[in-house]
């Protein structure tokens, strides 16, 4: 029993969860401080959303996934659950989601459809082509901003649209290049699109992402008035050069994973959160 309780609760991946967290970002840099409890709930239909996604894919790609390493552990690759379960736990959670979403806002209700659909197209067609699974991903995490900000009713700027996107760029990327070096021969029965890519080229690829992610960011440092949130600069550049690190000389990429598993970029992270909620409060310069 509890061995089936497991597999359930690997199939929704509650561990991914942490990606929807970007829905805050819109409302913590507006200090919307009252529509927290709105922002609370459609986090939770997100998560929804997300389980719905994780559960088809591993219904659609349970052939593929007995090719890779660790995917082959999932409960439907595995055969632990079937992918007839599979598909009606999406269907019922893409369901409760959406209805969901719909009542809180209907922006956020569209946002949040239009993930599930981007979702969709990059488990059917897009995880296939080269360059547009990885820009789906990034899609996903724009669409996540734009959750939040529709909750907020704030409006996303340019300049929080090109560092999400960038970043994001830079992450999957990177997980790309840790899926070559992890299947080696197996790469291509595993994943399509790791035919079109090279450990040389997306290397080249992650440079120019993360040299536009830190260009924007400065950008937008220094064309506002901040009081603490200049101090955050070093901090991004030290996160970007840190997974750099642990995708060339660790083995590692995978961000869910990888991102929260290593106590140097979590006390980054952490450093970075306490940076970011002295400027939303807006704590003065100490005078001595």
């Amino acid at each position: 029993m509890a061995h089936i309780l497991v597999a359930w609760i690997y199939l929704l991946r509650p561990h991914q969860y942490t990606k929807n967290t970007f829905l805050f970002v819109p409302l913590l840099f507006a200090r919307r401080w009252d529509r927290l409890e709105e922002a609370v709930a459609g986090f939770l239909l997100w998560c929804l959303g997300a389980s719905a996604v994780y559960a088809f894919n591993d219904a659609r790609d349970a052939p593929s996934d007995r090719f890779h390493p660790t995917k082959k552990h999932r409960p439907v690759a595995a055969g632990i659950i079937s992918e007839r379960a599979a598909y009606l736990t999406a269907l019922i959670l893409f369901s409760g989601a959406l209805t969901g979403a719909f009542y809180l806002s209907q922006t956020f209700g569209i946002t949040l459809a239009l993930y599930l659909l981007n979702n969709l197209l990059y488990t059917l067609f897009l995880k296939r082509i080269v360059l547009l699974d990885v820009f789906s991903i990034a899609i996903g995490f724009l669409l996540r901003i734009y959750g939040g900000g529709a909750i907020g009713e704030v409006p996303i700027s340019i300049y929080l649209f090109m560092t999400v996107f960038f970043l994001s760029l830079f992450l999957a990327l990177g997980k790309r290049r840790h899926e070559i070096l992890l299947l080696e021969e197996d790469a291509t029965k595993a994943r399509h699109s790791l035919k079109g890519y090279s450990v040389y080229y997306l290397d080249q690829l992650m440079n120019i992402s993360a040299t536009l992610t830190l260009a924007v960011y400065s950008l937008y440092l220094t064309t506002n008035n901040f009081t603490w949130l200049l101090f955050t600069l070093p901090i991004v550049v030290l996160g970007i050069f840190r997974y750099y690190h642990l995708t060339h000389n660790r083995s590692a990429g995978e961000p869910s994973r990888d991102l929260f598993a290593d106590k140097f970029l979590l006390g980054i992270g952490g450093l970075y959160m306490i940076i970011v909620l002295m400027e939303m409060l807006q704590i003065p310069w100490i005078q001595i």
